[in-house]
């Protein structure tokens, strides 16, 4: 059965190296979206770096952030959002004071650090949008934050910040790397499988007719969930072991190869 909703992760999968969607990837979109394909996004970016990208696309369907905490439509209209507690928030910015961690978050879709050093610089310039550096002002930025983010160094400096987070979060908190170098904080439960079920629900598409493609550990949840789960040739060893299918990698057109196999 060929793939009606196909969901891709960004960076790593749609697109290349140098953060753009590839000619060849643009043009199997909109075959398959003139084929009746619904085509969208589940990624870790937030709303306002996810958007100029659905707008290039000519997309008006819902799309998934966050990594899974936010489904909003390109026009506007937010159909799902799930939120750190407030107090949470406050225990992860100790604990990342504590430990020499680099840590943002996200609130009201906006961006904040507390410094504008180098992980901060490199944040900016990789999504797209400006952020606030507000010192220890970050407390005060502790509302509808759909997550956090830790940036390493170092790949093997980010595996220790997993490690540390569920040491001493647990069930509080999920970490997860969607980068070799970037750990993702999201409330437990909330993931981009989650979102991909609630989507398939809105847009009332069976769940044998969906399809998810990515290359990294925060795609795992969403590679192990759909009828169709397709890894990149650059993903990592978590999701290529999630997904049942392999395509070429993000710089020779992966998500093109997949539309024209499980969609056209």
């Amino acid at each position: 059965m060929k793939a009606k909703l196909f969901v891709t992760d960004m960076d790593g999968t749609l697109l290349n190296s140098e953060h753009k969607i590839s000619r060849g990837n643009k043009h199997a979109i909109k075959r398959a979206v003139e084929a009746g394909v619904v085509f969208t996004i589940a990624t870790g970016r937030m709303y306002a770096s996810t958007l100029p990208y659905a707008q290039e696309l000519e997309l008006d369907v819902p799309i998934i952030t966050y990594n899974g905490a936010l489904i909003k439509t390109a026009s506007g209209k937010e159909l799902y959002a799930s939120y750190l507690e407030e107090d949470l928030v406050k225990d992860l910015l100790d604990f990342a004071r504590e430990q020499e961690l680099y840590i943002h978050l996200y609130s009201e879709d906006k961006l904040y650090f507390k410094e504008n050093d180098e992980h901060a610089q490199y944040y900016q310039k990789m999504c797209g949008v400006p952020g606030n550096a507000v010192g220890e002002d970050i407390y005060k930025y502790t509302y509808h934050v759909p997550k956090m983010l830790i940036m390493g160094s170092t790949p093997e400096e980010a595996d220790a910040a997993v490690e540390l987070v569920r040491r001493k979060f647990g069930g509080r908190i999920d970490a997860m790397k969607s980068s070799p170098t970037y750990v993702e904080l999201i409330k437990p439960g909330v993931n981009k499988a989650t979102a991909i079920a609630k989507l398939a629900e809105i847009l009332e598409i069976p769940s044998e007719q969906v399809l998810a493609i990515g290359d990294s550990s925060n795609d795992v949840s969403m590679l192990t969930s759909v009828a169709i789960s397709v890894a990149m040739g650059n993903a990592n060893d978590e999701a290529r072991a999630a997904a049942r299918y392999m395509v070429t990698d993000n710089e020779h057109d992966g998500v093109a190869e997949a539309l024209e196999r499980f969609c056209m």
